[in-house]
């Protein structure tokens, strides 16, 4: 969403200087030139809502690999993993058969994107193979297997995944605020309570 606003704005301010420039030549070449500048910025929003999804196929598949390569993925969770990347390229394809790829088609791509990031980080962290420590957390922290079981669940609600990234991000914030803060005593001590309730909850320490 900010990238397209921030597209938007730069398509405004493009078109506002060629608008300007075009009258000075006449109505009929303004109009020409409106029309061939509208064209052009459609051009571009679709090309770069292609690139952004090449682009997350491209990081999800070094994530993969970067588990294949330490150990944090069996073969079984990698062939399923690999088939779901499989999958989103295959749906890519048959939505860009007509030449272009539409704001619904990239919705769809996105929601689908979304999933195979919850699985591959789960997978990662779950306990099958070499456990992957949640290094964002601390190199001993790792996560629970509730959690892991959740992130991979395909049927989760709206509701439970933004309850669990709202935790998740909350600690990062706790963590942030422990480490650069200037708090009182008994404010540090509330927020590592806090700090420590999320993480027990989700994550245990080894």
């Amino acid at each position: 969403m900010k990238n397209k606003i921030i597209m938007m704005l730069v398509a405004v301010a493009f078109l506002g200087l060629e608008t300007s420039i075009a009258a000075q030549d006449g109505g009929g070449r303004h109009v020409r030139k409106h029309k061939a500048n509208k064209e052009a910025v459609k051009d571009n929003a679709e090309k770069n809502r292609e690139n952004n999804v090449d682009k997350r196929q491209a990081n999800q598949e070094k994530r993969i690999q970067q588990g294949i390569d330490k150990g944090y993925l069996t073969p079984e969770e990698t062939k399923s993993l690999q088939d779901q990347q499989n999958k989103i390229a295959a749906m890519e394809s048959t939505y860009k058969a007509d030449g272009k790829l539409t704001k619904d088609e990239m919705s769809s791509l996105r929601d689908s994107l979304n999933v195979a990031s919850a699985n591959i980080w789960a997978e990662k962290h779950n306990a099958d193979g070499k456990q992957m420590p949640v290094c964002r957390l601390g190199k001993d922290v790792y996560a629970k297997d509730s959690f892991t079981g959740a992130m991979a669940n395909q049927n989760m609600t709206g509701a439970d995944a933004k309850a669990l990234t709202g935790d998740f991000r909350k600690m990062l914030g706790i963590k942030n605020s422990l480490a650069n803060d200037s708090l009182t005593a008994d404010q540090r001590a509330q927020k590592q309570t806090e700090y420590n309730d999320l993480l027990n909850k989700y994550f245990e320490v080894r």
